[in-house]
């Protein structure tokens, strides 16, 4: 089962269907999202989101939103030697309503089209927040959309969903160098922690690190979404040990346990998988899909 949250943005903002357009030029091929619903993936330029069916959402948003000016002047200076890179899905609700705005803003602040880059990834499990081209690779991404600043090919920070305080002052911070923390603490945190150490090695600091992230955690989506990341690489030590984190740090959601189940089912741990849908029950007697899948169990 993907994100509670997920679904939620599906209902508000989905608009996308599986099938490839052989008449169109490379870069416009489209392919379906989760739901049926036309979707872009890989390189992409702007002018491609101004195209059906992705024009009515890109443009209303890019003309509603009014700039900080003042905030802009002062970005204006700073962008010499700057290149952008924007990680979006076209399913996703939070691209969709953000990156009409980051354009916008850097537009106004004099970047040019060569140096914004644009990539567009997959919401399927199997390639979940994946491009085509795996341009996301070593890049940390685990939400959408990631606006990713650098400096001589050097990242200097990256806004991650949505701004803390808003775009305009986001991006003056990070251009300052100033201190920056995006959002999604904890998920950026085991990110780094596992260029350091493997899956075992982070498993020998459960204890300590389940207390560390309860200070840095938001939700059990946040954690949710990068196990559901590290299993789309096949990462699945890593999978399966953020998700049994985040089973310790939300003992009482049904969804953590369902996500369990599933990487169990990939790892062919059927006992194991059986235990987590059987949890599922408990927390959500009507819950279908864990009824269905013990029922496949037996």
């Amino acid at each position: 089962m993907k994100l509670i949250c997920l679904a939620a943005t599906a209902l508000l903002c989905y608009s996308c269907q599986r099938k490839t357009v052989a008449s169109v030029p490379l870069n416009l091929q489209t392919h379906t999202d989760t739901q049926g619903n036309q979707m872009l993936l890989g390189l992409h330029k702007k002018e491609d989101l101004q195209q059906s069916p992705y024009k009515e959402w890109f443009d209303r948003n890019y003309s509603d939103y009014k700039i900080d000016s003042s905030s802009v002047s002062l970005l204006m200076p700073l962008i010499k030697n700057k290149q952008f890179e924007i990680f979006m899905g076209t399913w996703c609700g939070d691209s969709r309503r953000e990156v009409p705005r980051m354009y916008k803003i850097l537009e106004y602040a004099g970047v040019k089209p060569a140096q914004i880059k644009l990539v567009m990834v997959d919401d399927h499990n199997s390639t979940y927040k994946q491009s085509p081209g795996h341009e996301e690779k070593a890049k940390l991404i685990h939400r959408v959309p990631d606006l990713i600043v650098y400096e001589h090919k050097k990242e200097m920070n990256r806004i991650v969903e949505y701004p803390v305080v808003s775009l305009e002052k986001d991006l003056l911070v990070i251009m300052k160098e100033g201190s920056y923390q995006p959002n999604y603490k904890a998920a950026a945190y085991l990110l780094q922690l596992s260029k350091e150490k493997s899956a075992a090695g982070m498993t020998g600091d459960t204890v300590q690190l389940t207390e560390k992230l309860k200070h840095l955690v938001q939700n059990s989506a946040e954690l949710n979404s990068l196990g559901y990341v590290w299993m789309a690489a096949n990462e699945n030590d890593k999978a399966l040990f953020v998700l049994q984190l985040n089973a310790a740090l939300y003992p009482n959601d049904a969804n953590v346990y369902d996500s369990l189940a599933e990487i169990n089912m990939k790892l062919n741990k059927k006992e194991d998988a059986g235990k987590y849908y059987r949890k599922v029950l408990e927390l959500q007697p009507a819950n279908e899909n864990a009824a269905k899948m013990l029922e496949k169990l037996r």
